[in-house]
Formats: C-alpha cells, structure tokens, sequence
C-alpha cells in the first residue's frame, strides 16, 4: 500500500466526476470544502444504514478493490431499504492467520472509538458464515491514488496535493491525540 493509498482522506459526496465534466479547481473545491458526518438522502435516517446487518439489505454492484494481502474484497453496493450507496469489504476469515485476524479485530474495536471527518468510519461490522462485513461509507473518489491514475496521469497541483495531504495529517493528528499510531505503508517503485 502507498501513501497514497492511505484511507485517511476527506469524504466526499457521490457524484460523476468525468474529466470532461470537471476541471481541476472544481475537483479541488469539492475535495476542500467541509461534507457532513453522514451522504445519505435527507429523507433516510442514517441509523438504517449503520445498524442494518441483515445480508439481504445489501445489493453488490461492483469490486472495487482488493486489500488486506488480497484476503479482503470491496465492493461497491447499494443499501436496498434506502437507495444508499456503501462500500462493504468482506473478508474470508478461514484463510486468515491467527495474526491477520487481530489485526482485523483491532481494527473493528478501534473504529468505533474514532469519529474524525478525515477517517473512514465503519458503519457496522457482521458475519455472514465465515465471512466478514464490514459496511462504511462510500467514498466516491476512492483513495488519493486511485484520483491520480484516473483524472491526474499528468500529475497534481501542488494546491491539490496540499490539500489532501492537510486531510490526511489532520486524520492522522487526530489518531495520534488519541494515542493511536497509523502505519502506513509505502512502495517504491
């Protein structure tokens, strides 16, 4: 995982972004401004999507991306009661090692110690068999990463890069007042 694969980053709201569509200020704009705690439609109750562990509920649309030394899928889905769009990794817990999974463990219990604008929240977290779900928001521009490759090949302004770096040692910052250390891991290519 790179830096800037790092889960740290601001919400955003879900919407199209073409590059055709956008320009660079706009994005930049959208990735700047403050978005509140919860995306979901003002006519929903946010505690309909965060409690809902029923397995029914959730219609997967697409993989995303893998993770968790491709032990873990994530998918994009739709929460069917609400319309409410939600990223779920599901994670096979038979081919996971008895490190992997306190790791795992870890980081359920300390996801609902942490509420944080600039840290992915998990929403709720269930088995379905040996299987685990881990429901969150959808995060419509995915990681900082993934906005490179898609919409920068050419690379990013320096005011772009400071601000999403500004969201991620602000996550981060906050971790650590609360005597969290988050590793992040870098790639050299």
């Amino acid at each position: 995982m790179s830096l800037l694969d790092c889960f740290c980053t601001s919400r955003t709201q879900v919407e199209s972004l073409r590059p055709e569509k956008q320009s660079e200020s706009s994005i930049h704009q959208h990735l700047v401004d403050e978005l509140p705690f919860s995306q979901l439609p003002s006519s929903t109750r946010a505690k309909d999507v965060i409690c809902s562990t029923n397995v029914s509920h959730y219609e997967l649309q697409v993989e995303i991306g893998r993770g968790f030394d491709n032990l873990t899928s994530v998918h994009l889905a739709r929460h069917t009661p609400t319309g409410t769009l939600v990223t779920i990794k599901i994670t096979n817990l038979e081919n996971c090692t008895d490190e992997r999974l306190k790791a795992l463990q870890k980081a359920v219990i300390l996801s609902h110690f942490f509420r944080h604008p600039n840290i992915t929240t998990y929403w709720t977290v269930f088995t379905v068999g040996s299987w685990l779900w881990v429901i969150s928001p959808f995060m419509a521009y995915g990681s900082a990463s993934q906005l490179l490759k898609t919409y920068f090949p050419e690379g990013m302004s320096e005011t772009l890069i400071r601000n999403i770096l500004f969201g991620a040692v602000r996550g981060l910052s906050y971790l650590h007042q609360n005597g969290c250390i988050h590793r992040i891991y870098m790639d050299i290519m």
